[in-house]
């Protein structure tokens, strides 16, 4: 199907989906450093750590979106804010849980509601079937991409 469209860069999925995902995390990033005081980044891994909760920062690392040297340098930052703590693990002496802290679990409840609004206004465009199929589409591709059957 792509290749009957031509050789316009613009027709490859992704091209479109990296255009899709810049317009997101552009207004994303505005408002929640003008709103919240932090980073599109510093959401994301809140998010993941509470989703994980505990979580080591390999695990967090894994989840896709910074390599483990990033990711520690965005956690040691949201540690100083107080957003995140850190616990040796009891099971693992060498190894850190990391977990929201108070501050981190009232900033999370607060931004929450705002992200779940932006994400239905950008999909608002989609039946609910639409809806459910294009997240299966994408966590297929995810897993296909993550098994290296794709990369």
């Amino acid at each position: 199907m792509w290749a009957d469209m031509g050789h316009d860069i613009r027709d490859l999925f992704s091209y479109r989906l990296a255009l899709l995902a810049r317009a997101n995390d552009r207004d994303a990033q505005n408002h929640l450093m003008s709103n919240y005081g932090v980073t599109l980044i510093e959401w994301r891994t809140l998010g993941v750590i509470r989703a994980l909760c505990p979580c080591t920062l390999r695990q967090l690392a894994t989840q896709g979106f910074l390599d483990e040297g990033q990711m520690s340098r965005t956690v040691k930052l949201l540690c100083e804010r107080g957003l995140v703590e850190r616990r040796p693990d009891d099971s693992d002496g060498r190894a850190i849980k990391l977990s929201l802290s108070a501050a981190g679990e009232a900033l999370y409840v607060r931004v929450i509601g705002h992200v779940e609004t932006a994400n239905e206004e950008t999909i608002a465009v989609l039946s609910q079937e639409e809806r459910l199929m294009l997240m299966e589409f994408m966590q297929r591709m995810l897993d296909h991409l993550r098994t290296g059957d794709g990369a």
